[in-house]
């Protein structure tokens, strides 16, 4: 990686549809201050929408009103606005945050425009997350005690270092629940007569999805001896290196996927003297009260977590959610 004043250079491969990396060699890149220079293409902070990074790899949310100079770069967008890029030369992570601190200031600005344009300029407030240093619209929204920071996903009392850094804690890709999320290469191998083989899938999951695939992998690989070891690691990793001021989360989350709230609650209550009313924490609990069939208790979870921290997405996302079920038309 090569990284000077306010500029940042790497290489990168574009990754297709079916996720492999394509070409032979890799290309440049150059992110400065005012642009984004992928090979002979180049893309405007505020084209892009949204990131995100697995492993190695750059996930870029791309603006549809894009105008691309090399219109070579719109073979590799998938669903008509992702681009994904394998990084080299570079950390993923930092890259990332190199594109969210300058995209999210030139989209605050633009909306700090359009509010002092619609006599507005009042009501808007924006912070800076401690952790990834992007700019976080609060425009419209009650002073409380979190900032969620979509980009990161770190939550953090405003002007103040965060409680939960979202490089660690987060929503688990598979079960959706805040936790601890990690890295897991889930491997099998297989040996009938004379064929043999092997089958390999990176995934990012809390400690406690990280359990159940430790049980299929030992079972399945445990006829053939070779795949134990990895399995074994899965479990030893999501066991060590826990925050002790979370070390009960796992169990806690374990016990809200089966809706029993009655031996969850216990748990999220003494988390909840450490960390007061945190997002995260009342969001699992208040699913642990859905799954169990307390649509009350899960309501005035989900409300203490927005009052809590106002812009938490995942659970404005829920209350979306169950609101386009309750409006879709019956079959």
């Amino acid at each position: 990686m090569v990284q000077s004043q306010g500029e940042l250079k790497f290489k990168f491969k574009y990754v297709n549809s079916q996720g492999a990396a394509t070409g032979f060699f890799s290309q440049k890149a150059i992110l400065s201050e005012s642009k984004i220079i992928l090979g002979k293409d180049e893309l405007r902070y505020v084209d892009v929408m949204d990131t995100s990074t697995r492993d190695r790899r750059l996930v870029l949310a791309i603006s549809d009103q894009i105008n691309l100079v090399d219109k070579k770069l719109l073979n590799y967008l998938l669903e008509g606005r992702i681009l994904i890029l394998e990084i080299y030369h570079a950390d993923a992570i930092t890259v990332e945050k190199f594109i969210d601190r300058i995209s999210s200031r030139h989209q605050v600005e633009l909306k700090r425009q359009a509010m002092i344009a619609a006599g507005q300029g009042h009501l808007f407030h924006a912070t800076t997350c401690p952790e990834c240093q992007a700019t976080i619209d609060l425009s419209n929204l009650n002073r409380s005690s979190y900032v969620y920071c979509r980009f990161c996903e770190s939550i953090f009392p405003e002007n103040l270092p965060a409680i939960t850094n979202g490089s660690k804690y987060r929503i688990c890709d598979e079960c959706h629940m805040f936790d601890r999320v990690q890295g897991y290469t889930e491997f099998y191998f297989y040996f009938l007569l004379v064929v043999y083989g092997f089958y390999a899938k990176r995934r990012h999951l809390c400690d406690n999805c990280a359990h159940q695939v430790f049980i299929k992998a030992f079972l399945i690989n445990f006829i053939f001896i070779l795949g134990i070891p990895s399995a074994l690691w899965i479990k030893i990793k999501s066991l060590s290196n826990r925050d002790p001021a979370l070390k009960s989360l796992s169990k806690a989350t374990g016990l809200s996927k089966k809706g029993n709230y009655a031996k969850a609650d216990p748990i999220y209550n003494q988390l909840h003297k450490t960390y007061p009313e945190h997002p995260g924490l009342l969001m699992n609990e208040g699913l642990g009260h859905l799954f169990g069939g307390d649509g009350n208790g899960a309501t005035n979870c989900f409300n203490r977590s927005l009052r809590a921290c106002p812009n938490y997405s995942p659970v404005l996302r829920l209350f979306q959610e169950f609101q386009n079920r309750t409006t879709r038309p019956p079959k």
